[in-house]
Formats: C-alpha cells, structure tokens, sequence
C-alpha cells in the first residue's frame, strides 16, 4: 500500500510537461499501422508500457505481456520498468517527445495529465467495447480514472484499506473481535485496553499506529465530509469534516499510537509485525499474512464506521499516450492487459474479480467476505488538476499538526481550507 502524504510538487510536473511541445509527444516505439486497407502494412504495432513493477511483479507481468504478444495480431507490447523515480522520469519522456504508449498512473495524476493533453480520451471505444465491461467496475474505483465526465484509463487495482488485529492480543486483553460493525468509538475503547504500559511508565505496546496513514478522509469521508468535492468546492473546514476531524482527534490524543517521530523510525507496518502494535491499518492485498508467519494469528475487519461505512482506496491505471503513433492497437492492447491484470492482481477493481483472490493469494481466503463488503464502498479521492499539492497542503496543515497536538481540529481545517484555496484558487 502505497502512502498518499508524500512529498510531490505538482508545479514541476506541470512545468516538465509543459516545456515540451505536448502536441508532440509521440512514443517513439512507432511501428507501421496496421489494418487490412490497400496500402497499409499488417506488421504488428510496436508499443511500450511503463510501469513501477519491479522484481518479481516484473516476471509476473512479463508472463502476462508475452502471451498476450503470442495471441495478438495487431501489437507487440515490451514493458519498460522504472521502479524508481517513476513519475520523474515519465515527465522527461513526455517533456523529450518520447512518451510510452501506455503507462501506468496512480489514481491523483490522472486530472492533472487529462488537462494538459497527454493523455488519449478512451470514452467512446470503452463504451462501445464488448471487451471492456464499465458496469461491473466498482464505482469508486472508476471514478478516479475520470476527468470532466470523460475517461482516460482502466483501472487494474482498488486496494481498499482494511483493519489488520493481532488476534492473540486481542484475546489476552479480552477485546471482542471487530464484527465489521465497529464504531469509531469502539476501536477507541479498543485501543486504549490494548495499551500497555511497564511499571516505570513506558508504552510497551500500542493499541493502533497512526502516523499520517491511514488518509485522514477516512474520518471526514465516515461523518459526510470531504477535503474536496467533485466540483472542486473546498469542504474540508464544513461541519461535517470537523465532526470527522475530532473524532480522529480523539483517538490522537488518548496516547495510543506511538508518536509520528516513532512510527516513522521504527516503521508502521513492521510495528504491528513484530507485536508492538495491536491493530493497523492496511491494503486489503498487503502480504502482512505471510511476514508474520507463525509469530501470531493475524485477522481482518472492515475499518471503524461513523456515520456511514466508507474506506480509502489505493487504487491506479492503465493510461495512452495521447500522440501515440497506434492509438488503435494502443487501446486494444489496453484492453488486453487490463482484463489479464484482472486475473493477477489483488484486489481487482471490478465485481467479479474475488474469485482469483484464494488462488493467487490463498492466504486471504480466510478474509474475502471482509475483501469483498471493502470494495463496495471504497473509494478514492475526488481528485484534482492539482491534487499532488492538495495533498500535500492537507498533510502540513492539518494532518501532521493534528497528530502532534498542534492544533485543534478546527484550526487544522481552517488552515487547510486556506492553502488549498490558493492552490486551486476557488
């Protein structure tokens, strides 16, 4: 799970892309045409995708790409992996004229790309593809794959945040096991028994770890709140938020979460892990399961509710270059590699996707219903043209002074609401 509050400066990206002529930005991959016409070559299409995977999720999606190359007739993909410095180096692509056909991109860069050119409008193809089924995707999920009612890209992955528990210690604290129908105010009560303390007054072990992650729309979202709305309307310093803010305030301040200096150095998940932290919060589809082996019995929930059940998602997609030199084989590679990424990743974004869960992760199978009533209510951020710095905003202003008792939640958000009207200017 891939953390939202990183340091990223959407004016640079924007001015990377700019400084190149987006007009222009063709993969350089090229490749005849193809079709059948008189005069057209039927030589494959030669494409590239890029993408962050790495390792051994480079090998898996190798397998994938190469038996899609062997059943095509129309493209042959080659994967480009840029496991570091992705975005970076996706920008001087762009800004050289060399951009990838396709590429992946996270859920927040997606607003951002469609507004300065460089992405292709897949509306009218997905919608009259019998191979792309729009209906079976989670809302969520494909929500952040739009911008302005138009849409960019398939999604390939929604990791909704779950609530991982040690079990054992949950039981030797005499904790009743989350249900899925936990309250905000039942995890406190939670954690705060699962705190403990030595006889010279040192914390020993924590009930939970919160450290800037999980996102703090996870509190505002659970009272009817947002940071921002789908039209861009400022709503993180409504009524609605606050009632939100303070409720993770309260949690903050009940001193049962290592400090955000000590979570960062010792690290959240390794934490919970090594038995220090008693309930975290994690990607549905994080190996936790596996790392911990046979220390303790890990469980799932479903995250706490307020007033309503709803959950962050990691979710990302498969995007074309607007000036690709094939966009028709680019999208019908698109559509390929997605449907086939359906069969590998967990978890899918779509509502038939639980199936290959117990298969390609049966250490899950203990928890696909917690999986499964997740994804239904995930979502993702109502992202942006300039949701990079958005986010950013909302981790100095609110959240990280929040989590050091800096502020109080009304504060926090007004300062919040402040920044980010300067940065979207509404």
């Amino acid at each position: 799970m891939k953390k939202i509050w990183r340091k990223i400066t959407a004016v640079f990206i924007t001015a990377a892309i700019a400084a190149g002529s987006i007009s222009g930005c063709a993969s350089s991959t090229g490749g005849a045409s193809t079709g059948g016409a008189a005069g057209q070559s039927t030589e494959k299409a030669k494409l590239t995708v890029s993408t962050w995977a790495g390792a051994d999720e480079l090998k898996q999606m190798q397998s994938i790409v190469d038996k899609l190359n062997a059943n095509s007739k129309d493209y042959t993909l080659t994967i480009q992996s840029i496991p570091a410095n992705y975005y970076t180096k996706i920008q001087a692509m762009i800004s050289a004229k060399q951009a990838p056909d396709l590429m992946w991109l996270s859920q927040e860069y997606i607003p951002m790309y469609a507004k300065l050119g460089v992405l292709m409008d897949i509306t009218d193809k997905a919608t009259q593809d019998s191979k792309v089924n729009l209906s079976n995707y989670f809302d969520g999920p494909l929500n952040t794959a739009k911008y302005k009612d138009k849409l960019y890209g398939l999604p390939w992955i929604s990791q909704p945040v779950v609530m991982y528990y040690n079990e054992d210690l949950l039981k030797s604290a005499g904790v009743d096991l989350p249900n899925g129908n936990w309250s905000w105010e039942d995890f406190r009560t939670a954690a705060k028994k699962l705190t403990k303390v030595d006889s010279s007054g040192k914390i020993t072990q924590w009930g939970t770890v919160i450290d800037g992650w999980p996102p703090v729309q996870t509190w505002i979202w659970a009272y009817g709140g947002e940071t921002v709305d789908k039209d861009g309307k400022i709503l993180i310093d409504s009524p609605e938020s606050i009632k939100g803010l303070t409720e993770l305030n309260k949690i903050l301040r009940d001193n049962v979460s290592p400090t955000q200096e000590q979570a960062q150095n010792m690290g959240d998940a390794d934490l919970f892990k090594t038995g220090k932290v008693a309930m975290f919060f994690g990607g549905a589809g994080d190996d936790l399961e596996k790392q911990v082996g046979n220390k303790f019995k890990v469980g799932m929930a479903e995250i706490p509710h307020g007033d309503k059940k709803v959950t962050f998602s990691w979710i990302a997609s498969t995007v074309i270059s607007s000036q690709t030199k094939n966009p028709d084989a680019a999208y019908e590679a698109l559509v390929d590699l997605t449907n086939a990424t359906f069969q590998w990743k967990v978890v899918p974004p779509i509502q038939d996707g639980f199936d290959m869960i117990p298969k390609n992760m049966p250490e899950k199978e203990y928890a696909l219903d917690v999986i499964k009533k997740s994804s239904q209510y995930a979502r993702g951020f109502n992202n942006q043209e300039k949701e990079t710095e958005i986010d950013t905003a909302i981790g100095d202003e609110l959240y990280t002074p929040l989590i050091n008792g800096k502020k109080t939640p009304e504060q926090a958000a007004k300062d919040a609401a402040a920044k980010i009207k300067t940065i979207t200017g509404k």
